[in-house]
């Protein structure tokens, strides 16, 4: 070989080299997911003037990538099969969370998705936090990245609800950390013996105590909350010293007997910004001790902030509490990514944030401009649907009626009525507030329709009804205040989801988004696998 062969083979070899250089160092150190419980696509533009300049949600507008076209594709809209499609980029029809509770008609019982008996709760004698990712039968983004490192990567996730840790680290995860009645991180034996001690120094500061006695106050002056309803109003419920106004009382709150809560105690915070200001806390915590994005091996880090799903179901999509929510949020979020920065390196890491679901508006606020829509107790609708059928059938009947339960717009027939389930279908189908009722059969197989197509990718028939329904929009099955989710509809189904960092030039896309192609449109920024079991479109 001559020497100027031979100096072009050296360039060859060294130019080869460098790409394989390159190539080794192309993934992002860390990779941090953010799914904002109940966040609706459109506070993305309702707030979007009232963004700081440093906050988050104006740093990702600004710096990220957005698709604003991003929906759910199968109902139910819940949190647990939100945070699980999420992740895994399935829907629950392949891993299996098919809502938060669902009933197991196999044991005859109702599951909790995040639940698993054989493990024992770490950091409280509270046995709701036997907790670990069992229920979830498909691998993660996260798994994805542990299997892809060698497990030399670490993978953790915190949420207050642990369903929302839980899910995003997957089953390999190092850890994964959520709040107790008593707003303490605790753990389980699935991932750990014991609490990190950081962990343990964090609950000794009883961070919530503190943070509680500063009150509620509006981020804003109350005429900044023009986008919201005024801050009395008969949509909320008065939690506040027999009032829904700012400022909060929070020790009160925390101490009173009302029966308008729906949580107890300490627990009541969870629905105030002091529960995100954990999240964030703790999600420092990790970045820091775990030393997460400090080597070559790309880490992962789960940050479900679900305060704003306890203020939506509580106020309303509409409320002050809301609006100055996401306010807060947005500087938490900001603290976040100023800590990223900071820490590996804008060019270095990935941040996407989404939302697990959507809400409705409440009810009783649009039926005030002449929409003739209401909120529904599920005891009220059950009956009225069983007087309905058997004013309505031609058959005789025993004490027993058709209908025993509704479990998450599936409806569980008593065995005498399940021979007549495309009948007492139909008649539903009659019978405000349902739009559509379908059986089983015809959810196992929707052929083109289109309702019927998502009620099936998120159907498993181990944990499904008899029949399955849509109520007509803006109907809810609950109180007469606050509100909730749960359907196909786009108030449900309409989420963010913003991505920026590390191979993420900054514009946007009004293309049509699944939820179940997040992960995977972030693995392709980050040239890095697609998650395990993502379905591929």
């Amino acid at each position: 070989m001559g020497a100027t062969q031979r100096r072009k083979r050296g360039l060859r070899i060294a130019i080869v080299g460098g790409l394989l250089s390159v190539n080794l160092w192309a993934q992002p150190k860390l990779v941090v997911q953010v799914v904002v419980d109940q966040m609706r696509a459109e506070y993305l533009q309702r707030f979007d003037h009232q963004f700081a300049p440093d906050g988050g949600f104006r740093i990702l507008l600004d710096s990220g990538f957005s698709y604003s076209n991003t929906h759910y594709n199968y109902i139910p809209t819940y949190t647990g099969p939100g945070h699980a499609s999420i992740s895994t980029g399935t829907t629950p029809k392949y891993h299996g969370v098919v809502a938060n509770d669902w009933w197991d008609n196999r044991t005859d019982r109702e599951v909790y998705c995040a639940q698993d008996m054989d493990v024992e709760p770490v950091g409280t004698v509270e046995s709701s936090s036997k907790r670990s990712p069992k229920n979830l039968r498909a691998l993660t983004f996260s798994d994805g990245i542990k299997l892809y490192t060698n497990n030399k990567g670490k993978t953790y996730g915190v949420s207050i609800k642990d369903r929302g840790a839980i899910f995003p680290a997957g089953h390999m995860a190092d850890g994964a950390f959520w709040l107790d009645a008593s707003m303490h991180f605790v753990s389980s034996s699935y991932y750990m013996k014991q609490l990190p001690d950081y962990v343990y120094d964090f609950n000794g500061q009883e961070f919530a105590m503190n943070e509680m006695r500063r009150g509620w106050r509006l981020e804003l002056s109350s005429r900044k909350y023009e986008l919201s309803l005024e801050d009395e109003n008969p949509y909320e419920p008065k939690l506040n010293r027999q009032s829904s106004s700012f400022p909060y009382d929070l020790e009160y709150m925390v101490n009173a007997s009302n029966s308008a809560f729906r949580e107890s105690g300490l627990e009541r915070l969870k629905m105030t910004p002091i529960g995100n200001e954990m999240v964030l806390e703790m999600a420092l915590l990790l970045l820091k001790e775990e030393d997460l994005g400090d080597d070559e091996f790309t880490d992962f880090l789960g940050v479900s902030f679900s305060s704003p799903d306890y203020a939506g179901h509580t106020w309303g999509v509409r409320s002050r509490e809301v609006h100055d929510m996401y306010l807060k949020l947005d500087a938490q979020l900001g603290q976040l990514i100023k800590a990223l920065d900071k820490k590996v390196g804008r060019d270095q890491y990935i941040i996407y944030l989404t939302a697990d679901h959507g809400a409705s508006e409440n009810p009783n606020h649009l039926r005030n401009f002449g929409y003739d829509v209401r909120n529904y107790a599920n005891a009220d609708v059950v009956a009225m649907l069983n007087d309905t059928i058997v004013e309505e059938m031609n058959v005789e009947v025993n004490l027993e009626n058709a209908v025993a339960k509704i479990i998450n717009h599936h409806l569980y027939l008593n065995d005498w009525a399940k021979p007549y389930a495309k009948e007492i279908a139909k008649i539903i189908e009659q019978v405000d507030p349902f739009v559509h009722v379908y059986t089983a059969d015809e959810v196992r197989r929707p052929g083109n329709e289109e309702l019927a197509k998502k009620l099936h990718e998120g159907f498993q028939t181990r944990f499904a009804g008899d029949l399955l329904f849509q109520l007509q929009p803006n109907c809810i099955f609950y109180g007469s205040t606050g509100s909730t989710h749960g359907t196909g509809y786009t108030y449900d189904t309409h989420v963010p989801f913003l991505m920026m960092g590390a191979g993420v030039n900054a514009g946007s896309s009004h293309e049509i988004m699944h939820i179940t192609d997040v992960v995977d449109k972030v693995a392709e920024k980050a040239n890095l696998p697609y998650a395990p079991n993502s379905l591929i479109h």
